[in-house]
């Protein structure tokens, strides 16, 4: 989101300075990051916000999402990102039942029965990043960016600008600071912590055995219940063929306590997690998902999902955060208006990320904007209307 709202600030004249531990110059650093996918809808279960919020506050954070897509075209240009059908799995029966009532709330998801009783798809598509898209990969804007690699430490707001002190002792002055660092916002702005829960999750890459073409489209997905998020990407080996690679985070039930409420990134990797993530794969994953593949897989290779072998490429830990009251916090974040930031999309993607920048880059500009409801904006734990704790009634 930071990276985003520095291209859309650029394009409108505006000098910026992007600030990442992560950064080189003029490179996109978490481009490889994630699944490399932007999603054009809610995270499972899409129905928790009709349940918590009603359906209107539901079908308005769907339609953010697929707003964030065309936010993601126009800086990332149409050659670099892959148009990509979208399904939703349902593992478990109650699964099923979950993602047709997502149908009938107007979630953006339609049942897909050519595919499966229990195979829904996105009425929208996903976006899926080109592999030969690589960090290297310049906008044509960035003269007015200013990279700067390292960590803010701690920030000062006055009536009349902001100060971010790194943590190589250097200062910088702005009239503004927008925040996008997820959780790591509450190491900023304190106040925010009890409103934040972290939420842990696992990612892990994986190569089969099933064999790709040169012009096999990925294949996106996430299952209901099982908080898992997943895309399927054909890749060249090193003996010039091609196989299918399995991106993907979760399932966070195998986390300790659910990856709810700890932050599993300040602790070592079980060794023993990715076995049971190999075995849930294996088994409960892809019994479902293997049918899909093997209509796109070369023929004659694997024929059932027990002959699909996996290999452990890269797996590490991530932390998101879920405000309690469980709806995103979009805004300002500072008590002059000079400190912006988003946080809380947990599981909305980068599309929602995305689509958070423009609506902070319109606050930047014009102080306002159209796009952002009042709901989503911070300051409704300072309301008044409050338990004392939490901003809510």
């Amino acid at each position: 989101m930071g990276w985003a709202c520095s291209q859309l600030l650029a394009k409108n004249s505006i000098n910026t300075t992007l600030i990442d531990s992560a950064l080189s110059v003029r490179t996109i650093p978490w481009i490889d990051s994630g699944l490399g996918v932007f999603w054009p809808s809610l995270n499972d279960p899409p129905t928790r916000t009709v349940v918590a919020h009603g359906t209107e506050m539901a079908q308005w954070l769907q339609n953010f999402c697929v707003q964030g897509l065309g936010v993601a075209k126009a800086l990332l240009g149409d050659e670099n990102l892959i148009d990509t059908p979208s399904l939703r799995i349902g593992l478990e029966n109650h699964e099923f039942v979950e993602l047709n009532s997502a149908c009938q709330a107007g979630l953006g998801i339609q049942p897909s029965p050519k595919l499966g009783l229990n195979t829904f798809a996105e009425i929208n598509n996903s976006l899926v990043v080109r592999d030969v898209f690589t960090q290297r990969k310049e906008a044509s804007f960035n003269s007015k960016i200013d990279f700067y690699n390292g960590k803010v430490q701690k920030i000062l707001e006055t009536k009349d600008g902001c100060s971010a002190f790194l943590n190589n002792g250097s200062q910088l002055h702005s009239e503004m600071i927008i925040l996008a660092n997820g959780y790591k916002i509450a190491e900023l702005e304190s106040w925010l912590s009890p409103m934040l829960i972290p939420m842990s999750d696992v990612m892990s890459i994986w190569a089969t055995n099933l064999m790709a073409s040169e012009n096999s489209a990925p294949i996106s997905l996430r299952t209901s219940s099982g908080h898992v998020a997943a895309v399927f990407i054909p890749k060249r080996t090193s003996s010039h063929v091609w196989q299918w690679h399995l991106k993907m985070t979760g399932p966070r039930f195998l986390l300790p306590q659910a990856g709810a409420g700890v932050d599993l990134t300040r602790q070592p990797l079980d060794k023993y997690l990715y076995l049971r993530i190999e075995s849930w794969i294996q088994g409960s994953f892809l019994e479902k998902v293997a049918p899909l593949l093997l209509k796109n897989s070369s023929h004659g290779v694997v024929n059932d999902s027990h002959k699909i072998s996996l290999k452990l490429l890269d797996i590490r830990m991530g932390v998101d955060c879920l405000p309690c009251d469980e709806l995103p916090m979009l805004g300002e974040l500072g008590h002059q208006g000079r400190i912006l930031g988003a946080t809380g999309w947990l599981g909305c993607g980068w599309s929602a990320g995305f689509q958070a920048a423009s609506t902070l880059v319109d606050i930047v500009q014009t102080g306002k904007s159209e796009q952002l409801k009042a709901l989503l904006r911070p300051q409704r734990w300072r309301s008044g209307m409050n338990d004392g704790v939490t901003g809510m009634t």
